[in-house]
Parts: C-alpha cells; structure tokens; sequence
C-alpha cells in the first residue's frame, strides 16, 4: 500500500539504508555485491540511454511519469540490494533465518486470507480476489503467483535444514498449502514453474541416488533422452507452444507488444533509451512485458550482456542446492513471459536465496 512511490516497505528500507550508512555497514560496491553492482551499472546505462533519448532522438518513445516510476522502483531495488549485501559481508543478518521467517509466516499468512476469501472477496476495503482467482491485496494476480510460485521449494529446504518436529511437520503442510495456492491463483506461468520446478527436483534427486560412472551414465541418458524425445516431437511441441501462446496472447496484444518493442530497441541498440515504457499503441506507451525485451529497450545491448552476466552468476550457484534450483525455476517462467524488473519480492528473494547457498559451500569447505 502507498501514497504515489512511497509506501511502508519504502520508507522502512530507506530508514534501514541511512542506518546502515551511519553505522559504516553500508560502504562497498565490489565484486562480491553482485546485485548492487548490476543495478549500479544498469542505472548507468540507462541514464546515457535516456539521454541519447531526449538529446538525440528529442524522446521520441516514453513519458516522463513512466520513466520516474521506473527510475524510483530501480534506486528502492539497487537500496534494497546494497542493505542486504552490505549487511550479510559485515555479518550483520542470518540469511538463513531471514528465509524461514518469511516462508513461515507469509506460509501462515496467506493461508488465514485464503480461508478468509472462501467467505468474502475484500476484507476492509481491499480485495482478495482477481475476479474469481486467488490474489490478495492486489489488482494483477501476478504479483501474487510470482512470489508464492516459489515457496514450495523453500519449504523443502527449510524442511531439510530443520530438525524440531514441528517446524519441519509445518514446513511439509505450507509447502502442500503453497503448491495448492499457485493453482488458485490462475496464474499460468505461476502453474508452468510450479510444474517445472517439481519436475527438475525431482530428476535431479532421483541423479543423486547413483554415484561415480553410474550417475555419470544416468545423466547422459537422461539427456539423451530429452533430446530425442524434443527432436522426434518438434512439430507438436511447437504447435503446443503455439497454441498455448496464441491462448494467452489475449487479442494478439502480447506478440505485438513484443515485435514493436524490438523495432524501438533498434533505435538505440547500444545503450537502450532509458528507463519507462517506451511502445506507443493503441493511444499510449506500454512497458513490453518481458524481462529480457525490457532490459534491452531501457540499457541497449550493454544493459542486457550485463543482465546475462547476473544470471549466470545466479543459476551457477543456484546448482548446488537441488531444492532452490527449483525455487528459481517459477522466478526464470515469470521472467522470460513477464517482466520482473521491478518486483522488489523476486530480487530479494534471488539475493537470500543466492547468499544462502553462497554461506552455505563457505560452511561446506570448512
């Protein structure tokens, strides 16, 4: 909830930053703070692509309300990123106690308004529901699928990490509650890296049961077989893609968001024209709806090489932990068929999660 661009979690992480910068916790932008050091760099580049922009091209694509929106959702993310950073490298938070809170009461939470929505569709004014799907206190269902979509991999690592009875006889039923929300939200994507995310756990499980040359072979195989299979059903894996996009795409909105974002990036391809929604139809300019067209309409060419960059980084690590591989597979569905650049819940999500497993091979070496 907000007034303009200011709302509880802003104002919260703002006192939390200018506290951090008092105390000395907040002083680095090195190469260990790969986030902040993105978001530093992205905002740089769009900064010399909004002003190719308006020097240049005399702002021939975007507003200048959609470019401060933007801009002020990317300085609270590049803040959020340089709190978190700073104050794990100085040891100031337990990142692991971080991650089980949130799973554990957001688990808690949207369970008490799920019940709450089976008798009503707002509670004090605020909605709980997306016409006749599950999406509490928001007006775009997404915003809800894309954070729980998540959480039932998390539960599996807090159910591994946990040794109390309780917590891990908790841990198991929010991660069948979460699993049962992501459907109730109606969210496509959501239900496709849900499925996703189940179906590499498991394989990726089911390879740890063998060791030496036999997983080595099992591997193979199993890759083997993807391929085969892919290869021999191209044509209707492509009219199931096909048909599940043109499903989707309501009113060919989306494929023509995405064809006219690609003419506009060309415009400048190197350094993007700046943060803000910058594809005029239908009367007015859109942001594209995807991440990866995003970045490069608002950093060029630059911007996107130093997004890939991240992403690499991020899925590398991820590897090493089976459950939270999982976790990212929803959170990389929303970023390839929406836009996750400015969901502040997913970056922070991406940094626990990253810095979790970056602490935990740290206490592995040990």
């Amino acid at each position: 909830m907000r007034v303009g661009y200011v709302g509880l979690g802003e104002l919260t992480l703002l006192i939390l930053f200018l506290y951090g910068l008092n105390k000395g916790y907040i002083n680095r932008i090195t190469r260990d703070v790969v986030f902040s050091r993105f978001w530093v760099q992205f905002l740089i580049i769009t900064f010399f692509g909004f002003a190719y922009n308006i020097v240049i091209l005399n702002q021939s694509t975007g507003t200048v309300e959609s470019t401060v929106f933007d801009f002020m959702a990317y300085i609270v993310i590049l803040i959020t990123c340089l709190i978190i950073e700073n104050f794990y490298h100085k040891d100031r938070i337990n990142i692991y106690e971080i991650i089980k809170r949130i799973f554990l009461i957001s688990g808690v939470l949207f369970t008490a308004l799920y019940l709450v929505s089976m008798f009503t569709d707002t509670i004090y004014g605020l909605p709980l529901k997306y016409y006749d799907y599950f999406a509490p206190f928001v007006t775009n269902l997404h915003q809800t699928a894309m954070f729980m979509a998540p959480m039932p991999f998390i539960g599996l690592l807090i159910f591994r990490n946990e040794k109390r009875p309780i917590t891990r006889f908790i841990s198991l039923v929010l991660i069948l509650i979460f699993s049962y929300l992501v459907v109730q939200t109606g969210s496509f994507k959501a239900l496709v890296g849900l499925t996703l995310g189940w179906a590499v756990y498991f394989v990726l499980e089911f390879v740890k049961l063998f060791k030496g040359r036999m997983k080595n072979a099992v591997i193979v195989s199993l890759i083997s077989i993807i391929i085969i299979l892919g290869v021999v059903n191209s044509p209707v894996l492509y009219e199931i893609f096909f048909a599940i996009f043109n499903a989707e795409d309501l009113a060919s909105g989306r494929s023509s968001l995405y064809s006219n974002a690609i003419d506009v990036a060309l415009t400048s391809p190197l350094v993007g024209l700046g943060p803000g929604a910058h594809i005029y139809q239908a009367g007015q300019f859109w942001d594209s709806h995807e991440t990866f067209i995003t970045v490069f309409l608002q950093g060029g060419a630059i911007g996107l090489v130093f997004f890939l960059i991240l992403l690499y980084k991020i899925f590398k690590t991820f590897t090493k932990v089976t459950s939270l591989l999982a976790a990212s597979i929803p959170i990389l569905i929303y970023a390839l068929g929406g836009d996750i650049m400015r969901r502040l819940p997913i970056w922070l999500l991406l940094m626990l999660l990253y810095y979790y497993i970056i602490n935990y091979s740290k206490e592995a070496e040990v």
